[in-house]
């Protein structure tokens, strides 16, 4: 008898991928978890970042990337996508706020263990984010008036200042009182002693923090001013590099690390452009074909002699439709490319478009440029909105996770 194995059976072990957890009706797999700890590990050690035990880093690991399937799920469900280009416009404004070209920006980023790759799925996610914030939370966020001047006036005062910073976050629980804000205080004073006893803040935040960017050793990168927390420009103006405060705010007691600065580099200057913009999105009775039509349709009635700020009114899904479509002064460069081309190009009160975005189709029509240097009105209160949103998007992520159906598997 042969002993020969049938052509249909591998000689070879088969290894079968286990599932390490269940969210909702998607999985993480074993060597998904496997090659995101790798990369991490690579990454953190690029950095000199102290690595903490295996578990603890599978663990954290594990439970950031559920919050991310949550987040993806939930985007994919309202109709959130990130192109290629947003996400190549994206990093071109970070390479520009840094005063690199891209190629520079990608390297100085492989120094510290980002492959473009790895870079650009971050980068996508984050974008993700911000939609999501922008289209369910900032929307309800007003921002007066007063604190605008002020975050100006502090941006003017910093004077183009960029930090390096890292950051611990410890979250305090909308429903806290003083003696559970108090104990989370005092964990974080405890933080702060073994950091000055000797452990690498990296590692500490990696054990403790409680934000994204806790998998980063709390490394936030350079930051301008106007992109940090005020609670953080107040502190960091004031510290010698290298130390360590712990500040406490409304909703977290933070652990901020000021590792470098560089003071008083003027931004280069940007083009700027004052649009008013109608926007569609697919549903399910309109679909993709259906918006472009109905928006040529509308920029044919533009070019005919009806207001395009009546028209926005009437139909833009956008947030400012109820301001005739107007989006105050925004930089060419944090548009997506096809639309910076457009508004760019296309001569004052022209209607450009449609054009395909991310999360629909869009007709612009160009108001006015201009060359400027520093922030804009509108620049610094979608700033603050967005930062208003953040704090609310933690605890609208919360509610989404205790409405989720996620099982950890054992695989003993």
């Amino acid at each position: 008898m042969s002993s020969a194995l049938p052509p249909f059976i591998s000689a070879q072990p088969v290894t079968i991928d286990k599932i390490v957890a269940i969210v909702n009706n998607g999985i993480i797999t074993q060597s998904e978890l496997d090659q995101r700890v790798k990369l991490l590990a690579e990454r953190l050690s690029a950095q000199h970042v102290s690595l903490p035990p295996e578990r603890l880093l599978r663990r954290r690991v594990l439970g950031q990337m559920v919050m991310e399937r949550l987040e993806l799920q939930y985007a994919k469900r309202i109709g959130i996508h990130i192109s290629a280009a947003e996400v190549a416009a994206a990093e071109a404004t970070l390479a520009a706020r840094n005063h690199m070209s891209v190629a520079q920006f990608e390297h100085a980023l492989s120094t510290e263990g980002f492959t473009p790759h790895a870079f650009h799925q971050r980068l996508r996610r984050e974008l993700t984010i911000r939609a999501l914030i922008e289209r369910h939370i900032s929307r309800g966020v007003t921002v007066s008036k007063a604190s605008v001047d002020r975050f100006m006036a502090e941006e003017r005062a910093a004077a183009g200042s960029r930090y390096k910073i890292a950051e611990i976050t410890l979250s305090v629980p909308a429903t806290a009182g003083q003696a559970a804000r108090s104990r989370i205080l005092a964990r974080a004073h405890k933080i702060a002693d073994g950091i000055a006893a000797g452990q690498a803040f990296s590692q500490a935040a990696i054990e403790h923090s409680e934000d994204q960017h806790a998998l980063e050793g709390g490394q936030l990168g350079w930051r301008r001013a106007d992109h940090l927390r005020p609670l953080f420009v107040h502190a960091v103006s004031r510290m010698k590099i290298g130390e360590v405060r712990v500040l406490a705010g409304r909703d977290a007691v933070y652990l901020v690390k000021l590792e470098n600065e560089k003071q008083g580099k003027q931004p280069p200057a940007t083009w700027q452009v004052r649009l008013r913009e109608i926007i569609l999105r697919p549903t399910v009775r309109m679909s993709g074909a259906m918006v472009r039509e109905k928006l040529k349709d509308l920029k044919l009635r533009i070019q005919g002699g009806q207001s395009f700020g009546a028209l926005a009114r009437a139909y833009s899904e956008a947030g400012n439709a109820l301001q005739g479509g107007r989006t105050g002064w925004v930089s060419l460069a944090s548009l997506p490319p096809t639309l910076a081309q457009a508004a760019q190009s296309l001569p004052i009160g022209q209607v450009g478009g449609p054009y395909a975005m991310g999360q629909g189709q869009i007709l612009i029509q160009v108001e006015s440029r201009r060359l400027r240097h520093g922030l804009t009105r509108s620049a610094a209160k979608r700033l603050l909105r967005m930062r208003k949103g953040s704090t609310l998007y933690v605890r609208w992520l919360q509610t989404l996770r205790d409405d989720a159906y996620i099982r950890y598997m054992r695989n003993d």
